[in-house]
């Protein structure tokens, strides 16, 4: 009987997925400058409530994120 009822159970899953139409207007997404604003500011010291941190070690970059959004890229320069 279990087996009778899961081979229906996915029988009828097949038919559900199979059945999907695709939408109708189909939705255009292109990326415009006007989308983004980016602006340069000038911070000094460690960030206040950091939560992520991540570095780059092709780029040598330092990023952290902080508690209200904010992200801090630190590019760090090593001789070797």
């Amino acid at each position: 009987m279990m087996k009778r009822t899961l081979k229906g159970v996915l029988e009828n899953l097949r038919s559900t997925v199979g059945a999907q139409q695709k939408p109708e207007t189909e939705i255009e997404e292109t990326l415009r400058s006007d989308n983004f604003s980016v602006c340069k500011t000038v911070r000094h010291g460690f960030p206040y409530q950091p939560t992520a941190l991540a570095y780059d070690p092709v780029q040598h970059l330092l990023a952290i994120g902080t508690k209200n959004g904010s992200l801090r890229m630190y590019p760090l320069y090593c001789c070797l």
